[in-house]
């Protein structure tokens, strides 16, 4: 199982040499400017318990793990993230392909130290605030270390690795994160949605919400056999005091509502009550098709009252904005009489 790690290198006064490196398959740290800041020589007068020059502790005390032979080290196969590698605020990502090495370039005369690598991330580097960068990610970047660990982020890097090559995935976005995670809300909403409720059992909760939206004495849950082509009932009156009655229908569906039961049903409540000015469909459906929504224009100038259709993005806002009060309602004591 891989480990993960960032090394941050010399980005402002070697980036092309560090970058041509990178591409070559070389990922170079710098501190390894002289032949005995060699990783093996140091790790064996460690050993011996010889005297390190200072020269010698500035290599070792920021490069030690990248000696596969050490604690707690880099090993093959483990993944790298190098930030602002080719470009400042990105990560190079690299997959080690064996084990340490030291060669010191004819110039610029440093970075001896090297990784064998295979680049990943290629030309297209991950923007810190790329769409799928976990904010945990962009945090770890105020350690100030040459190179760390950061196993714990693992899951997150492989889902970046798993994106890498899509546009969207690896450069930076200016969307607002706010709206980023509602949407991941209301896909997470849903799949639970599906996992508590199916089929009619969906009419409960969304009953529940209609009476949170018109109040609880103005809804009527009418659904069942002797529905008469309506779920619910809404009724309420609107600023200048004109009564209105809603006919509810309501459909757990997960593909796109392309059959046109519900617009017969909604014609049926039309006929079968009282002065019913409007119909609704609250659907889990993402979308309508093209013939659907033509008959239901068809219906609502037949009717002659409107005739709409909440679907699955408005319908799954409504219960994250709504669903603390209703469980807080759900929950209140019954009063003592």
């Amino acid at each position: 199982m891989p480990r993960y790690w960032i090394m941050r290198v010399d980005h402002r006064e070697a980036k092309n040499f560090l970058w041509s490196e990178l591409k070559a398959g070389r990922l170079r740290q710098g501190w390894g400017y002289r032949e005995d800041q060699k990783l093996e020589t140091i790790a064996a007068r460690r050993k011996k318990g010889a005297i390190i020059t200072d020269e010698q502790q500035d290599a070792w005390r920021g490069n030690r793990r990248m000696l596969g032979s050490e604690p707690d080290s880099i090993q093959e196969g483990d993944l790298i993230l190098v930030p602002h590698l080719p470009e400042d605020r990105h990560w190079s990502i690299a997959r080690v392909l064996g084990p340490y090495r030291f060669d010191i370039p004819k110039k610029p005369k440093d970075y001896g130290h090297i990784l064998p690598v295979a680049l990943l991330s290629g030309d297209r580097p991950v923007g810190f605030k790329a769409k799928g960068v976990a904010a945990g990610l962009r945090q770890t970047m105020r350690n100030l270390s040459r190179l760390w660990n950061v196993d714990h982020l693992g899951a997150q890097i492989q889902q970046i690795v798993g994106n890498l090559g899509r546009s969207a995935q690896t450069t930076d976005v200016e969307e607002d994160r706010l709206e980023a995670l509602l949407r991941e809300l209301e896909l997470a909403g849903l799949e639970r949605f599906k996992f508590h409720f199916q089929g009619a059992e969906f009419e409960a909760p969304c009953v529940r919400l209609l009476k949170m939206l018109y109040g609880e004495a103005n809804v009527e849950h009418t659904g069942g056999r002797s529905e008469n082509g309506a779920d619910a009932i809404c009724t309420y009156r609107d600023p200048l005091g004109v009564p209105h009655r809603v006919a509810v229908q309501i459909k757990m569906w997960t593909w796109d509502a392309d059959w046109t039961r519900p617009l017969e049903q909604i014609k049926k409540a039309c006929q079968s009550y009282e002065g019913i000015t409007s119909g609704v469909i609250l659907s889990t459906s993402e979308r309508v098709t093209p013939a659907f929504e033509a008959e239901r224009a068809k219906l609502q100038k037949e009717l002659g009252l409107p005739v709409r259709v909440v679907l699955r993005q408005e319908l799954l806002r409504l219960f994250i904005q709504h669903l603390p009060t209703l469980v807080a309602a759900e929950a209140e004591p019954e009063p003592d009489l």
